[in-house]
């Protein structure tokens, strides 16, 4: 089997008109996000939007957009929590990768793989956040701040993917101007039946 990685193509004035609002309406959906952190009306279940949301992007898009807005994602987040400048970057990126390649070649896009590939990311942040920032620093009452701050968060986080899921859908759907080979969960996107070619 040939694995597919993204190449480069030609776009028409209206494809990159398309494209442009695209990632216009991402980006005001990754400030959005911050902004809802940054606010924290959940309390301790306060949602981080900005893992969902890359992780959402990085099943619809190709592999280096979808590793760049994962790395704007992960910047935001280390902003709003006030750590280390790219830790949660580094994470998110690597996730959002693999997702879009496994998108191009092993997997749909539909609720269940997305919840998945969510799951993955929320709990490669969250394990590092507490293993970095609390375990080896033994921070006094680490267990309490794993359950009272970062289990309710990761949870509400989850629970909230769905939503951002289908927004971004919604987004790609209207607005997509390319096909990137992958099986999208309309079944007419399906018309090949194949994921990759035999050598």
């Amino acid at each position: 089997m040939k694995y597919r990685i993204a190449g480069a193509e030609e776009l028409s004035r209206t494809e990159k008109r398309y494209r442009f609002a695209k990632w216009c309406i991402f980006a005001l959906m990754l400030v959005f996000s911050y902004v809802m952190m940054r606010v924290g009306i959940f309390g301790a279940w306060q949602p981080v939007l900005l893992i969902p949301l890359a992780a959402a992007v990085a099943m619809y898009e190709e592999e280096l957009p979808s590793c760049i807005f994962a790395l704007f994602c992960g910047l935001m987040t280390d902003i709003a929590f006030d750590f280390v400048f790219g830790f949660s970057a580094v994470w998110l990126m690597a996730v959002c990768v693999a997702a879009s390649l496994l998108v191009r070649n092993l997997i749909r896009v539909n609720i269940f793989n997305y919840c998945v590939v969510a799951a993955i990311a929320i709990l490669l942040e969250f394990s590092m956040e507490w293993l970095f920032n609390i375990v080896i620093w033994n921070i006094p009452k680490g267990e309490y701040i794993l359950f009272a701050s970062i289990l309710p968060t990761a949870a509400a986080t989850f629970i909230f993917s769905p939503a951002v899921y289908f927004l971004v859908k919604a987004v790609e759907n209207r607005l997509r101007t390319d096909d990137i080979d992958a099986v999208y969960d309309d079944p007419a996107a399906d018309s090949d039946g194949e994921q990759g070619e035999e050598t």
